[in-house]
């Protein structure tokens, strides 16, 4: 038998075994939130800001490309950062958690995030978490991967489909400070929170609280007195902030409430799209490689003076001809699935709508520029700074 004929059947074979032995196997489990069962005091519980994740739109796998639309990744963005928070909260092992818009020089704790895929099937994510002083504590990619149950409404738990991943940071954040970090380091970090935020007000007065090291790590420099009356005022203007981010954690709670429903939906209809994808592309890829194979074979036999080879080439060369075809019919009906969840992206995006809070006789609306928003908000607190000081100095004359 000639050997391009032998080489041709060969690959066909291989192709059918290997189409027949893959599977996909999946977990229904999640892992659980660790919790610190002893009861630590309050100032010795550090709080936690998460900025807004990055949306991650240049980092996302080329497969995938067509199952992200960006309407939706930028809703998730939010979604993401507020499900790590309360699985954060839930821990009970820090201080408050909050979704800050933005700086987060002056937290305790510092999340960063971008999403790398998310996709339905899997969620990867890119953290990056460190304390006021700079130092990094954690900074990893995460990865989840969920199997149809979690969409299915007869075995549906109350937590998110990707609840394991952000119980996973948690317990890897929570892991980190018992293994590393002592009392003396959990008072020095937030100190160092309180003296950013108070330099961010009055960098004139504490610029030189501070020094930074030759690793870019932040050192105290000296401690502010006990009662220093500049930093007991701008401790006051601390407050407010805080009333005003924990002010915003309801819009985004209200945001992640009127998203639940829909993106479920999205999420559980883009897991169905993955897997048709991925099982057309496997017999698009199978069929064009046989069909080649199977061509191969057939110009081989029209060289062959095997009389059954010959007249049997046709045959082989019309049937590699039907499985390429095949293969490009396929990846047809791939783009018809993407178009339509394409659709449903849109309609998930209509679902989003603006939230106005009242804050201080203040109407705040929120609707995509919640940063720029803050910003107003910390010149607010600028003014109101700069008055209380000009008022005591004035008092003072």
């Amino acid at each position: 038998m000639n050997k391009l004929i032998q080489y041709a059947l060969i690959l066909m074979l291989m192709m059918g075994v290997s189409a027949c032995a893959t599977q996909n196997v999946k977990s229904t489990t999640f892992t659980p939130i660790v919790s610190d069962n002893a009861s630590t005091p309050e100032d010795e519980l550090l709080d936690i800001g998460i900025a807004i994740f990055q949306p991650g739109l240049d980092d996302m796998p080329r497969n995938r490309e067509e199952l992200t639309f960006s309407d939706v990744r930028m809703a998730e963005t939010y979604f993401t950062s507020y499900e790590l928070a309360n699985a954060l909260q839930n821990s009970g092992n820090w201080g408050v958690v909050r979704v800050v818009p933005g700086d987060l020089s002056s937290s305790d704790l510092a999340i960063t995030g971008t999403i790398l895929q998310s996709d339905g099937e899997t969620m990867r994510l890119h953290i990056n978490i460190k304390d006021s002083t700079g130092v990094t504590w954690i900074d990893k990619e995460y990865e989840e991967v969920v199997s149809k149950f979690s969409y299915d409404p007869r075995m549906r738990r109350s937590e998110d489909a990707f609840q394991g991943l952000f119980n996973k940071i948690a317990n890897d954040l929570y892991t980190f400070k018992e293994s590393n970090i002592e009392r003396e380091d959990t008072q020095r970090i937030r100190t160092v929170s309180q003296i950013q935020f108070a330099r961010s007000f009055a960098p004139q007065v504490f610029d030189s609280y501070l020094e930074e090291g030759r690793n870019g790590i932040l050192q105290l420099a000296r401690l502010p007195a006990e009662n220093d009356p500049i930093l007991n005022r701008i401790e006051d203007i601390r407050e407010r902030d805080f009333l005003y981010v924990d002010a915003l954690q309801d819009y985004y709670s209200n945001f992640v409430r009127q998203m639940q429903v829909p993106y479920t939906e999205f999420r559980r209809m883009s897991y169905d799209e993955v897997m048709k994808m991925d099982r057309l592309a496997a017999d698009a890829r199978r069929n064009m490689i046989m069909g080649v194979a199977a061509i191969i074979g057939g110009l081989a036999a029209t060289q062959s003076n095997n009389a059954t080879a010959y007249w049997s080439s046709p045959v082989i060369l019309a049937s590699g001809g039907w499985l390429i075809k095949d293969a490009f019919a396929k990846g047809d009906e791939r783009q018809m699935h993407v178009e339509a969840l394409a659709e449903l992206g849109n309609s998930l995006e209509m679902e989003i709508a603006p939230q106005t809070i009242e804050l201080e006789e203040r109407t705040i609306t929120l609707s995509g520029s919640v940063e720029a928003q803050y910003e107003q908000w910390r010149e607010l607190l600028a003014d109101i700074y700069a008055n209380e000081v000009g008022e005591a100095e004035s008092s003072d004359l």
